[in-house]
C-alpha cells in the first residue's frame, strides 16, 4: 500500500524522500563543484569536455562528446571553442572519417587538466563518497542501473518495461 504524500497524487514517502535528495545532492554538488572549478578558470562543462578527452586517449570526436556529456552538439562546440582558445585543445579532422572532427587534448590541456584533477577528486570524495562510506558499491550499482537504462532509451532501444514513460 502506497502512503499517501500531499495531495497523494506525487511519490510516496520513500519515493518523495530519494527523489528530493537526488535533487538537493545532484544540485549542491554541482554547485560545489562548479565553485571550486571557476576558481582555477575553467567551468565544469569544460572540466568535464577535457576528461573524456583524455580518458578517451587525448582525442574524442565532437558528436562522441555531445552524447558523453548529454548536451547539445552546438553547446558542446562553443565550449570545445572556449578551451581550443585557451589552448587546451584543438579540433581536427576525425582519423578515417573527413567529415567528423575530433576535440585533440593538447600539452598544456593535460597539464591544466594534471592541475585541477586532485582538488576535483578531493572534493567529490568529501562531499559525496566519504559520507557513503559502506554504502558507496551500492549506490554505484543502482546509479549505474538507472543512468544505464536512461542511456539504452537515449539510444532508441525501448525497454521491456511496457509501462516505461520512456517507451511511448
Amino acid at each position: 500500500m502506497r502512503e499517501i504524500v500531499g495531495t497523494g497524487a506525487h511519490l510516496n514517502a520513500t519515493e518523495l524522500r530519494l527523489w528530493t535528495s537526488l535533487l538537493d545532492a545532484s544540485r549542491i554538488l554541482e554547485s560545489e563543484l562548479e565553485r571550486s572549478l571557476v576558481s582555477r578558470g575553467m567551468t565544469h562543462r569544460e572540466y568535464e569536455v577535457l576528461v573524456r578527452v583524455d580518458g578517451a586517449g587525448g582525442r574524442q570526436r565532437m558528436s562522441v562528446l555531445a552524447r558523453q556529456i548529454e548536451e547539445s552538439a552546438a553547446l558542446v562546440s562553443q565550449t570545445v571553442a572556449r578551451l581550443e582558445t585557451r589552448g587546451w585543445v584543438t579540433r581536427e579532422a576525425a582519423e578515417g572519417d573527413a567529415r567528423g572532427v575530433d576535440a585533440v587534448l593538447t600539452k598544456a590541456g593535460r597539464s591544466v587538466l594534471a592541475t585541477a584533477a586532485e582538488p576535483h577528486a578531493n572534493l567529490i570524495r568529501g562531499l559525496l563518497l566519504d559520507p557513503m562510506e559502506d554504502k558507496l558499491s551500492d549506490a554505484a550499482d543502482a546509479l549505474g542501473v538507472v543512468a544505464d537504462h536512461l542511456r539504452s532509451h537515449r539510444a532508441g532501444v525501448m525497454c521491456p518495461d511496457t509501462d516505461c514513460p520512456m517507451n511511448g
